[in-house]
């Protein structure tokens, strides 16, 4: 596939809509839709900027997930914490204050930071870094009022009966059913 043309259709407070237009194998033109965080995006750009991060956090056997009203789904969805990094933080600085700000809690120690990866490619170029950590203090109400969060401790039972009937965001729900995984035959 060949990128032609970028357009911008429209321009939102926190997403913009492109139409970009592609040139398939066959040599005809496919005009494909995504949003991007990007105001700004060029042929040149699309899918090059990391613009949040989640955090997997854990304390003794335990995993944090929250339970969030995402208002793109009309409903409530397990996930990790996560947020946009602020211009001149870090991947951990924005991971810090992401899991502050949402839960109250705080990063004792960094396991690791993964690369960025796409979040959904089907509709848009946003990327995240991965934030894996151990956690620990009380936990705290959010205090944005567009953002209805519960923050909880989960035990891998607990999280195996939640797979089963709950709804999940897509990178949580992996990283949840293989850590329900680990440790069994």
């Amino acid at each position: 596939m060949e990128l032609k043309k970028l357009k911008r259709v429209k321009e939102g407070k926190f997403l913009s809509s492109y139409e970009l237009t592609y040139l398939n194998k066959e040599g005809n033109e496919k005009i494909y839709e995504m949003v991007s965080r990007e105001s700004d995006l060029s042929a040149l750009s699309v899918g090059k900027k990391t613009a949040g991060v989640a955090i997997a956090g854990f304390k003794d056997d335990r995993i944090l997930l929250i339970r969030e009203f995402r208002m793109g789904v009309n409903g409530y969805v397990w996930a990790f914490p996560a947020g946009l990094i602020e211009d001149g933080e870090t991947a951990v600085e924005a991971a810090a204050r992401e899991l502050r700000e949402e839960t109250g809690l705080r990063i004792t120690d960094v396991r690791d930071v993964l690369k960025p990866s796409f979040s959904c490619t089907g509709v848009t170029d946003e990327k995240s870094f991965f934030v894996i950590c151990g956690i620990d203090g009380d936990f705290e109400e959010c205090s944005f009022p567009d953002e209805e969060i519960r923050a909880g401790l989960y035990t891998k039972d607990e999280v195996r009966e939640l797979l089963e009937r709950e709804t999940f965001s897509a990178r949580t729900q992996a990283v949840c059913y293989f850590w329900t995984k680990e440790g069994k035959s």
